[in-house]
Parts: C-alpha cells; structure tokens; sequence
C-alpha cells in the first residue's frame, strides 16, 4: 500500500508552494522610523550648512523693467511681401537673441556709459560677457506673448543697486533703437531686391522679343488672326485620314456583299431562287420581276402564268420560312397565297391537263434571265471594289508626303511655343515686380515693429542672500541623503529585524521563538538530593531536565501545534527537522521537541538521518551500534537498531557507521519503507537532517515526510539564506510546517530582532550543542565522508517491522521478541 508519507506529502503539497513576497513588500514609512536617529541628525547638520552658506553670500540686488514689442500695421489687403516681413510681433527667444547681440549691448553700453562705474569691466568685450552672463528675459504671466504683442520682463542682479539699474535701463534703450534702425533697413532691402529684379528682368525682355520677330519671319508656318502659329499641313493629313477611312468602309462593305453573293450560289437550288435570295438580303438589284414580265409577254396561257407565279411565290414561302417564326403576320400571308395558287394550279391541270415542254421551256428561261442578272452584278461588284482599292492606294500615298510635310514643321511649332513661354513668363515676372514696388511706400502705411517701455527699472531691490531659502535646502538635501543612507542601510542589512518580517518575506509561520539554549551546571549531588531521572540525557534536553524553563514552554507550544487536533490522528506523524546552514541548532531542537512530545504519551522515535556529522546517540547517551546504516544495508533488523533513551515513551535510531555515500543512502527504497515501518510502531517520528544548503542529504529526505520544520537562528546573513533554503523546498513541493526562530537574545547576532520581539524568554548569550563550531559556509560537512569506508547499497528485502526496546519488551505491549507486524 501507498506509504502515509506520500499520502501526505501530495495533500500538502499546494500549501508549500505560497508565494514569497520580495523585499520591496517592506514599507517605506518603516524603514524611515527605524533610521529616524540618521535622518534628524542629517537634517540638522543640513540646516547648519544652509546657514554657513547663507552667511558666506554676499548681497545682491536685482533691477527690472517691463517692455512691450509690438506690430502697429494698417491693413491695406494688398498682401505686399514688405508688409508681411512687420506683420507679426517676434516671439520671447527671438527678443532674447536680438536684446544680448553685439550691436545691442555695444549701443546699450556707448547710451549708459556703463563702462564708468567702479563695479564693471573696463574692457567692452568683458562687459559686454558680464552683461550677457547675468542679463534675463522672461513672459511676466502666462499668455504673455501673441502674433500681435510681446510682453518681457527684463532684469539684471549686480551687487550695487545703481549699476543693476543702470545697465537695465541702457539696454532697453538700446534695443528700441535697433529695432526702429532695423524697420528702416528692412523697407530699403526689400525695395531694392525688387528693383534689381525689375532691372535685370527688363534686358532680357527685349532680346526675347527680338528673337521671336525674327523666327516668325523666317519660320514655314502659317499664323491665324489671332497671331497663332498654324501648320497648314496638319489640317491636310486629318482631311486625308478622313477619306483614307471612309474609303476602307466601303472596301470592306463591298467585299462583304461579293462573299454574300458566293455563299447563296454554294447553298441555292436554281439560279432564279439565288437571284430572289439575293434581292432579298441586299435590296440593290432592282426589280426581278421583269425577268417574270419578258417571259410572259412570249408565252401567253393562262396555266403558264399561274404556274409561274406559283415558283415565285414558292421561292418566297422558302426565304420566309427561314427568317421569321411561323405565326408572323408575312410568313402567314405569303403561306395563304401559295395555298390558294396550288389550289388554282391544280384546277387548271384537271380541266386541261399538263403542257410539259413549255413549262420546261420557262423555267430555264427563267434560271437563264437570273443567272445573267447576277453574273451582271457580280462583275459590277467587282469592278467598284477595285476602283476603291485604287482611291485607297492613292489617299495612303498622299496622307504618308502630307504627314512627312507636317512633322518637318513640328520643331517650328515647338520652338514657338517655347518663345511665347518665356515672354509669358518674364511678363508675369515684370508684373509682379512693378506690383511690389508700387506697394513699397511702407513708411506712409505701416509703422513696423515698436517697443514700449511699460514698466522702466527704479532702484535695484535685495534679492539674495535668503536665509529661509538657505535654510529649507540645506534641510531638504539632509533629508534627502538621510532618506537614502537609511534605505542602503536597511538594505545592506541582512538579518531580520521583527517575525512580522520572516513571516512577510518567507510567506510560512512562525511555530516559536527559542532564547539561547545554555547547558545546566552539574552541581555535587547533596545529601537527601533525589537522583537524576535522566542520567544519561545530556543536559541541552531542557525539556527533560528543566520542565518548568522558558525553553521547555517553548517546546511545548510547538507540540500544541501539530497536536491539537478535534480527534483523529494528527496531520503530522513524520517530521523532518532540518535548517538553512549548519550552527543553527536543529539537532538539539529536535531531541527537545521529541521529548516534548514523549512527556505527552506519544511514542517517538528520533532518526539521525545525519550521517555526515550524528548526534542524538552523543545527546541521549546510547551506544550508535550498526543504526541506520547498518538497517539500510540490511545488516541489523529494526527492532536491533532502535534503542530506548531514559525518558519514557522516547526512543532512538542512531545514525550508525558513517557511510561514504550519504546522499545517496538517504534515497534507497529501503529507507522509505523503514519509514513506513515506524509509522505502524510510533506515534510520532521525528527525522533530524543535514542542513539543506550545505549538502543535499535533506532534499532527498523531504519528500518521503509529512511536513518540515525549518530551524532558523537570528544571525548575519540570515536573510538570503533562510530565502534560498525555503525556495528550495518549494521546488519540491513538501509541506513546510513552520519555522522556529533560534537563539533569541544572543549578543552575537541581531539585536534588533531581539528587541522587536515583545515577550522576553530570559537566557544568557551563549552557545548550543551540535554545530556552534562550524557555521555559515562551513566545508566540514561535505568534508565529514571522504575517509569513511562504509558504503550503504541497501538489502533489496523488505525490512521486518520487529521493534523491541532494551528489557524485550515490544512495542506493542507483548513480550514477544518476534512479534511482526
């Protein structure tokens, strides 16, 4: 059957996997008050470097003057280029770079004399630098500038009062001055550009126009009334292709009736019926009764007559048949005709008989008439098609000399258009110019750009240094650097400082808080004493020595926690107790926590599955004999291997000889059934593990328990250990039963855990039993199985559930010693 282990393992397997908040989950307000001794003495000694700085400032005074640029222009709607060039007002930064130009600020220093006073540069270019150094523009409000206006603020600081006025005054005056000689510079620019354009415009007219009178002399083209060039061949070619086309209709029409004619000769009967076909479709042989008429006026009888109408109206029934339906109204006629000549005929036979040979003689007759009537036809057809094939010969003949005519004069054409182009051109040119230039007479219209002082610059007022200015920054930067020395200080920091913050980080609770684990003097035994219950039970077992000590209590809250349960088993039968690095104490823990649960009527059972460096036989003083190696291998039964300790209901499974292959003895089947085994035996088993960074023997062990408890002693460098140690157990989806912090109050670690705690366990700064010798990074484990010579390979057998405690009795209760379950 599946082992409880398994069972257990996968029911708990989602708990373990709940996600560890980072780092950041801590809050900025938290950090701050724990480093608020930092901060306040950082801020003070910022407020005192504002005030040395504020006394080590001299005195300034800053001048200031408001001016308005704007564009005073009188519409006029001619569009005019000059009047475009003043429409607008120029913006904040084009103000800027004309007021701090040379030719301001020379003309600003000439008007202010600015070189006299004993505070400025001598030298014009160095005052000119000072001048452009402090000198500042800016938009007094929001909305300041638009297309129209410009407001600017403009100021200067100088240490003296006067000088700051002075020179702010002198520049605004002189930029006035540039931007009226500017207007007037602009106007003359603009009116001379157009001049010169007009000027050089004007030559190259005229020469233009010569050329062109002279090529329209000598030029072969024709001109019209309205003087355009005109190619007298082009109208010929278009006359000529004109009857070139018709000519091929009719060619094309002719040539149609011709093999009309020669498919009803293939497919007609007699020469007559053809004929009448043809009349038919093509209405242009005249009228075939004739032919019918000649003949009778030769033979005049009545039969003959009627018979030869009869034919014709036969060949007319036939050529309505095969073009109209038979109910139209002509087909219909002609049928009723034929019927009633039949009828006619046939009387005229029954009275007089037949007269055969004149009725042959007739009809050849007739077919003879017809065949002469088309043949006639035919060969008229002919002739026209041929008199049209030479008008066709001739109309190409003529349209290819008329067409070579017409192109010899296209480059005649071209070159004409081309001197109209140009003269149009320069004209609109001229145009324009004569336009602009009558538009120029700007200083009588608009009066351009304008600056208007608003605000001139009175006495320089004090403006530095401020005292509550020096104050609030030297305040603010020790704040600031206060602030982010506490963060790198609260992130260098690398233990714990409260169990909200392992609880939070690690996201797993906590089970108890242990203060220092210190072991009890062993005083004289005196006279009336009572012996000591647990003689061989080192002294660290507080549980069993010191009942009543904060330790124990400690221990006992563990125990409460597995156990209370309404009933039914626990949740935990199988425990392995394990920790990040070696030194944390997880060894005596879980001899602490097995006798704990042995005071309450629980049968335990401690492993040492730590055999790399074994314990619980030295803590409980039992001979390690063959243990767990030697049950692994087969050696030993577990009855043999299991031995009594000297508290009741608690026993021990030493670790045995130490094997040269740990890790991989602790993942034999063998050791999964021996679990199986003691959970049929125990109430309680309790597997104590190598610590699960420094080798993998507790890894492969975690996943055959029911839950892990993680012991955790506050010390440096606890957080990413404790992080990496619980992540792995994650990836292997165990159940994670809590963790118990260590070593509470010792002087050698966090102090500031110690005092967030707020209940205190008592206990002195100390050292525990198992490996106070060898923490943090310490290679003795991976070192403590390269000499051994024992090599666990397991039996391949089921082991036999046969347990039995060192006086024989089982644990069952009988006296059996082969009692197996």
């Amino acid at each position: 059957m599946p082992s409880a282990s398994s069972t257990m393992g996968q029911r708990s397997g989602a708990d373990s996997t709940a996600s560890t908040p980072s780092a950041s989950d801590v809050s900025v307000g938290g950090v701050l008050w724990r480093r608020k001794g930092l901060i306040v003495f950082l801020i003070l000694l910022g407020l005192g470097g504002g005030y040395w700085f504020f006394t080590q400032q001299d005195e300034t005074y800053r001048a200031e003057a408001t001016i308005e640029v704007y564009s005073q222009n009188v519409q006029t709607d001619t569009g005019s280029v000059v009047e475009n060039l003043t429409a607008l007002a120029p913006g904040l930064a084009f103000i800027e770079a004309e007021v701090t130009s040379d030719e301001v600020l020379k003309n600003a220093i000439e008007i202010g004399q600015l070189a006299a006073f004993e505070q400025t540069p001598t030298d014009t270019n160095a005052l000119i630098a000072m001048i452009r150094r402090d000198l500042q523009l800016q938009a007094p409000f929001e909305g300041a500038q638009s297309q129209e206006r410009t407001i600017v603020n403009v100021s200067f600081e100088s240490p003296d009062a006067t000088v700051a006025t002075a020179i702010v005054n002198a520049v605004v005056e002189a930029y006035d001055e540039y931007i009226n000689g500017r207007h007037r510079s602009n106007i003359d620019n603009v009116v001379e550009f157009f001049r010169e354009g007009r000027d050089s415009i004007l030559p190259k007219l005229d020469e233009l126009e010569s050329d062109f009178t002279e090529f329209r002399s000598s030029a072969p083209l024709e001109w019209n009334g309205k003087g355009e060039a005109v190619n007298p061949y082009r109208d010929d070619a278009l006359r000529l292709e004109e009857s070139l086309h018709a000519f091929e209709t009719q060619s094309r029409q002719l040539n149609s009736k011709l093999r009309l004619i020669r498919d009803v000769v293939k497919q007609g009967t007699n020469d007559y019926a053809v004929l009448r076909e043809v009349q038919f479709l093509l209405d242009d042989l005249g009228d075939i009764d004739e032919i019918q008429q000649t003949i009778a006026e030769e033979v005049v009888d009545p039969e003959l007559e009627l018979k030869t109408k009869l034919m014709g109206l036969r060949v007319r029934a036939d050529m309505m048949a095969s073009q109209f339906a038979p109910n139209h109204p002509s087909r219909v006629a002609v049928e009723q005709e034929l019927k009633v000549t039949e009828a006619a005929f046939r009387e005229i036979q029954e009275s007089r008989g037949t007269v055969e040979g004149e009725t042959i003689d007739i009809e050849a007759k007739q077919n003879e008439a017809a065949k002469t009537l088309l043949a006639t036809y035919v060969s008229g057809l002919r002739k026209r098609i041929q008199l049209v094939n030479e008008d066709i010969a001739e109309t190409q003949s003529r349209l290819e000399e008329v067409r070579t005519r017409a192109l010899e004069l296209v480059e005649f054409e071209n070159k004409n258009a081309s001197f109209l182009r140009s003269i149009a051109r320069y004209q609109d040119m001229l145009q324009s110019f004569d336009s602009q230039l009558e538009k120029a007479n700007l200083p009588s219209l608009n009066s351009g750009l304008h600056v208007n002082v608003l605000r001139p610059a009175g006495l320089g007022y004090l403006v530095g240094p401020m005292l509550s200015r020096a104050l609030v920054l030297g305040g603010f930067l020790g704040l600031v650097l206060g602030a982010a020395l506490a963060f790198l200080w609260d992130w260098s920091e690398r233990t714990f400082r409260s169990p909200d913050e392992i609880s939070t980080m690690l996201g797993l609770p906590i089970l108890t808080h242990l203060p220092v684990l210190l072991t009890p003097k062993k005083n004289r035994k005196k006279s009336g004493q009572k012996e000591d219950p647990y003689p061989r039970t080192d002294p660290i077992v507080t549980v069993l020595h010191e009942p009543h000590s904060p330790c124990s209590e400690a221990f006992r809250s563990i125990r409460t926690g597995l156990f209370a349960t309404s009933g039914g088993p626990p949740d935990y039968q199988v425990i392995q107790v394990t920790s990040a690095l070696p030194g944390d104490g997880k060894s005596t823990i879980a001899a602490n926590l097995g006798a704990s649960m042995a005071r309450a009527n629980k049968r335990v059972l401690i492993i040492d599955a730590d055999l790399r460096r074994p314990t619980q036989a030295s803590v409980f003083g039992v001979e390690s004999g063959m243990g767990l190696t030697g049950l692994l291998n087969g050696e030993v039964e577990l009855q043999e291997a299991i031995v009594a300790t000297d508290a009741e209901n608690l026993f021990v499974l030493p670790s045995g000889p130490k094997p040269n292959n740990p890790a991989e003895a602790l993942m034999l089947p063998e050791f999964g059934q021996l679990l199986d085994d003691a959970r049929m035996q125990f109430d309680v088993i309790i597997v104590d593990t190598p610590p699960l960074l420094s080798v993998t023997d507790a890894s492969n062990v975690a996943t055959q328990v029911d839950g892990v408890m993680v012991v955790m002693r506050i010390g440096r460098n606890i957080k990413p250990m404790s992080k990496r140690a619980t992540t792995l157990l994650r990836m292997l989806h165990v159940n994670i039963i809590g963790l118990v912090v260590n070593a509470i109050g010792d002087s050698g670690y966090s102090a500031t855990y110690s005092q967030a705690w707020s209940e205190s366990y008592g206990g002195q700064p100390g050292s525990e039993y198992s490996y106070s010798s060898y923490r943090y990074g310490s290679d003795k484990y991976l070192d403590a199985s390269k000499e051994q010579t024992v090599t666990v390979r397991g039996h391949g057998r089921p082991v036999a559930a046969k347990v039995l405690v060192a006086n024989g009795t089982s644990l069952n209760g009988d006296n059996s010693e082969d009692t197996e379950h």
